[in-house]
Parts: structure tokens; C-alpha cells; sequence
């Protein structure tokens, strides 16, 4: 797997709760000046590198309404910014402390609250090398800060909280992993059970529709109007059957993680969508079919799937189906 790809599978495994993550690190580094230097004084504070580091995450926070090119480089953007706004700043600020006890104690949250938001090894490890190594450098070389409190088996103890973290985490994915692997499969072999039925259904249909073929040039006139029913009958169920295959196709690309190929998206009418969804869904009773209208002032058209938007409309239908019996429905 390639670093890039890596970078974006961490980034998509932590997006759900980026907004929090965006909220602690906006408001929570320029607050912590105030703290630091004004109602616990330490050492060295520096105002500026604080809200350079805070204004890194306000993207987190507006991340749905941030401009479409940004998109492309998000997953970038969260690893920087945490490069950043952890090992580098609580590393450049634990050396120009002196390696104060208070700010010992900051780094090693930093430590594990960056174990705790990557997962991966290669992407953490890469992370806290490059952001601590130029957190040091940064403290050494642009403000000549003398040391006198460091000790040796700092090292050795950050080390281990380092190595031990990485572990526990990544054996947890692991786990989550197996366990989303379970699920996948489990999928699949429902929608293999599904489709064999399915299978032999639509076989027996087409068989009736041939045999109706060639017995509708012999029949009388009632007896075809008959069979047109019947065809129409069968028609209906063959594609009953071919949208409920779509839709399991839907459900496992959805679990799998495969999107639907843009390539595959066309011009459709609303409309006909919509009043294709209400025919072919598959209803309980005749009851639940008479209960379904679609009502429109005008059409229009739109571009996207059609299965997509079709499953949209089973969705919505099958909830409301499901609770028209229950009270103050």
C-alpha cells in the first residue's frame, strides 16, 4: 500500500469525529496561552505559534463547506496538521521549557492522543520522527536555549509509552478489521442466497413468457387478453426481480466501500425514476400498493444514478410502510 493511499485510509477511518477534533484544536491552543502564561506562569510561551497551530484545524471544523479543490488535499492537510500541532509543537515547547515536569506531562498527552487519532504504524511513526526531530531542531538552532533539566530516561520512557500505544492501537484495528471482514463476507453470502432464488424465478418466467409466445397465436380473443394479463403479470415480477438484484449489487459495493462509478451517470427524469421506484417496489399487500400515488406539477431532469436515487425512494417507502400502523403516525 502506498503512503498515499495510507494517508487517506486514516484519514477517512477519523473523519466522523473531525469537527471535535477541530473544535480541542481552535479553541483549546490559543486558550492555553492564557493559562500558561498568565495564571500558571511558565518558562516560555509563544502566542503566534499557537495560533498559526489553532487556525490549522478551523478546516476540520468547516470542512464541509470548505471549496472543492481543498478536497483533493484534506487527507494531506489532517496528517500536516497534525505533524504540526503535536509532535512539533509540544516537542519545540517541552525544550524551550527546560523539560519542565508540566510540560513532560503535555508531551506525553501529545503521545497519546496522536496514537489514539492514527492508527497506522508507518503514518505515526513517519509523523512523530519528522515533527519531533524538527521541534528540537527548531528549539536548538533559532533560539539557543540552554538545557539543564533533560535527563536520558525521558527518552527511555517516552519510547516505551510510544511503543506500547502503537501496539494496543493497532492490535484494536486489527480486530476492527477482522470483524468488518466478517461482516463483508457474511453480506456477501446473503446476497449469494438471494440471487440463486432470484435466478431460478426469472428462468421459470422467461420459460412462461415463450410458452405464452407460441400459445397466444392459437387462442381466441379472450383467451389472448388472458394471456397479455399474464404476460404483464410476469413482466412486472422479472423486473421486481432485476431491481431487487440491483439493489443487493448497491448494498455490497455500499459495503465493500466502492462507490458507483461517476462514468456510469446519465441525464434522468425525476418523474419517471420516482414512478419507476412506486411500480417495481415490492409491496406486502395490494393495500400498500393503493396507499402509494405519485402526484408532480412538473417534470425535470438530473444527472446522477438512477439506481441510486431509486433506492433512496425503496428506502423511504419501506419506512413509511412499516410504521402507518403505529400510533400518531
Amino acid at each position: 500500500m502506498t503512503i498515499r493511499n495510507r494517508i487517506n485510509n486514516v484519514y477517512r477511518y477519523f473523519e466522523p469525529n473531525l469537527s471535535i477534533i477541530g473544535y480541542l484544536g481552535a479553541i483549546g491552543f490559543p486558550l492555553y496561552y492564557f493559562v500558561w502564561n498568565n495564571l500558571f506562569p511558565q518558562q516560555y510561551e509563544n502566542l503566534l505559534l499557537r495560533v498559526i497551530c489553532g487556525s490549522l484545524f478551523i478546516p476540520f471544523i468547516l470542512k464541509d463547506h470548505m471549496p472543492n479543490w481543498f478536497s483533493r488535499f484534506k487527507d494531506t492537510h489532517f496528517v500536516i496538521t497534525l505533524t504540526i500541532a503535536l509532535p512539533f509543537f509540544f516537542s519545540y515547547m517541552l525544550v524551550m521549557n527546560d523539560w519542565s515536569i508540566i510540560w513532560i506531562m503535555s508531551f506525553m498527552t501529545a503521545v497519546f492522543l496522536s496514537i489514539l487519532l492514527i492508527y497506522d504504524v508507518y503514518i505515526i511513526s513517519g509523523m512523530s520522527i519528522i515533527g519531533i526531530a524538527a521541534g528540537i531542531t527548531a528549539a536548538l538552532s533559532f533560539n539557543h536555549v540552554e538545557i539543564h533539566n533533560f535527563h536520558w530516561g525521558y527518552v527511555a520512557v517516552i519510547s516505551f509509552a510510544y511503543v506500547t500505544g502503537i501496539a494496543s492501537h493497532y492490535r484494536n484495528h486489527v480486530h476492527y478489521e477482522d470483524q468488518l471482514l466478517f461482516a463483508r463476507s457474511f453480506s456477501a453470502g446473503i446476497a449469494h442466497e438471494m440471487r440463486n432464488p432470484f435466478s431460478s424465478l426469472y428462468s421459470s418466467m422467461e420459460l412462461m413468457l415463450d410458452i405464452l409466445r407460441q400459445r397466444s397465436e392459437q387462442c381466441t380473443h379472450n383467451h389472448e387478453e388472458n394471456i397479455n394479463e399474464l404476460k404483464s403479470i410476469i413482466r412486472s415480477n422479472m423486473t421486481v426481480i432485476n431491481n431487487s438484484n440491483e439493489t443487493i449489487n448497491l448494498l455490497l459495493s455500499s459495503i465493500n466501500e466502492h462507490a458507483i462509478s461517476k462514468n456510469t451517470f446519465q441525464e434522468y427524469s425525476i418523474v419517471n425514476v420516482i414512478k419507476n421506484a412506486v411500480e417495481s417496489y415490492g409491496y406486502q399487500s395490494s393495500e400498500d400498493r393503493n396507499l402509494v400515488t405519485v402526484r408532480y406539477n412538473k417534470d425535470t431532469t438530473y444527472f446522477g444514478s438512477d439506481i441510486l436515487f431509486r433506492y433512496v425512494i425503496f428506502n423511504l417507502m419501506k419506512n413509511a410502510l412499516y410504521y402507518k400502523g403505529k400510533k400518531k403516525f
